[in-house]
């Protein structure tokens, strides 16, 4: 308690009429921007009443690439999220460095069993079944792909599929899968048909959770669509969102 009312009146008048404030801190800008969707943000204890007492991994903490890679708090919540649904089927659409698929798999059962899908090595953007921008092309170095998975104690788990996710035939995917994670081509088509993909290829229960809600327009675009059927939370402090498949 503030009892000292010249200390307890400037930090109210702050967290209420914010304003004008110019953050010191660059990551402040960074979330600031995280302004598109409709959603309201909520606690991840609020959306999954009952989280609170798990315990995550999450290896490689650091070793991220901002704006690119999951931020930790993102890759603690969904390391939390696994854990609490006990997903043991899990699908990521977007493999990038193989982060995100390390802290999958440290979080899954000993059993669980991780397909992750990427773009093949030699792919040319011509190839893509829809029209896709420069900036939504999401194509990195292949020398990377999954990099940080390979070669770990979790690596039994993963299997590496490659192609473009909205060509793929998901029924020869090893599912329905307890948790499928989209982070794969941002631009509107794409999220769109993985997410119709996952609502099918999810077991009733599953959770699907969109990685980029609030940072990328399209992304939550679809999102906020999918919200119009079923409920969706948009994870505060994170650009996650998640919904559980009735």
């Amino acid at each position: 308690m503030i009892r000292d009312p010249s200390r307890a009146i400037p930090r109210i008048w702050r967290r209420l009429f914010p304003f004008g404030i110019v953050p010191k801190d660059p990551a402040a800008y960074r979330i600031g921007s995280w302004s598109y969707g409709t959603l309201s943000r909520v606690e991840v204890t609020t959306a999954f009443p009952g989280i609170e007492p798990i315990d995550v991994i999450v290896p490689r903490a650091y070793d991220r690439v901002q704006n690119v890679s999951m931020d930790p708090l993102e890759a603690l919540v969904l390391g939390s999220l696994v854990k609490f649904i006990g997903a043991r089927r899990i699908l990521e659409i977007g493999t990038y460095d193989g982060n995100t698929t390390l802290n999958l798999a440290a979080n899954s059962p000993e059993d669980a069993a991780i397909v992750t899908v990427d773009l093949p090595p030699n792919w040319d953007k011509r190839d893509f079944e829809s029209k896709v921008t420069e900036t939504d092309l999401n194509i990195k170095d292949p020398a990377i792909t999954g990099a940080q998975f390979k070669n770990t104690a979790y690596a039994y788990k993963i299997s590496q599929v490659f192609g473009d996710s909205t060509k793929l035939d998901w029924a020869t995917l090893p599912g329905p899968f307890d948790l499928v994670f989209i982070d794969g081509c941002h631009a509107y088509e794409f999220v769109h048909q993985d997410t119709a993909n996952a609502l099918r290829y999810l077991r009733a229960g599953g959770l699907i959770v969109w990685h980029d809600y609030g940072m990328l327009k399209e992304v939550s675009q679809v999102v906020d669509e999918t919200a119009r059927r079923i409920k969706v939370s948009a994870i505060q402090g994170t650009r996650l969102a998640a919904a559980f498949v009735p």
